[in-house]
């Protein structure tokens, strides 16, 4: 991994930290915890703070589109695409009651079947 690509993970995910942390305080078990998965060197989906909101980072210029695939308290089975290329980050919207409770990163492969990282839920030890 190149320097660049680390100081952007970087700061995107402070970036994000911050505005997260600042949402207000979850109340229910499960809320923050951190929650990141990683599709190769191109995906980065990621849930932090209060777990109120979840974001699609594009993290490699290889032409794939980025999505998530996430879950919250009361639903499941949400997409977020992330179409804007290299260095972009699509953000969901904020609920800090219905906060996100599992995040996948996946890369949209063209024309083949789709690569996606592991799964992060509160409490797995990742």
């Amino acid at each position: 991994m190149t320097i660049g690509r680390i100081a952007v993970r970087t700061l995107v995910g402070a970036a994000v930290a911050t505005a997260l942390m600042g949402a207000g305080q979850a109340v229910a078990a499960g809320a923050g915890e951190p929650l990141d998965s990683y599709a190769g060197a191109g995906a980065w989906a990621y849930s932090h703070g209060t777990n109120g909101a979840v974001a699609i980072a594009d993290t490699d210029g290889d032409s794939h589109a980025v999505y998530t695939l996430y879950d919250r308290k009361n639903t499941m089975g949400l997409r977020l695409d992330n179409h804007d290329g290299n260095g972009s980050t699509k953000y969901s919207g904020l609920d800090t009651t219905n906060y996100v409770r599992k995040v996948t990163a996946c890369l949209n492969i063209q024309l083949n079947p789709d690569r996606c990282g592991l799964d992060d839920r509160p409490n797995d030890d990742r």
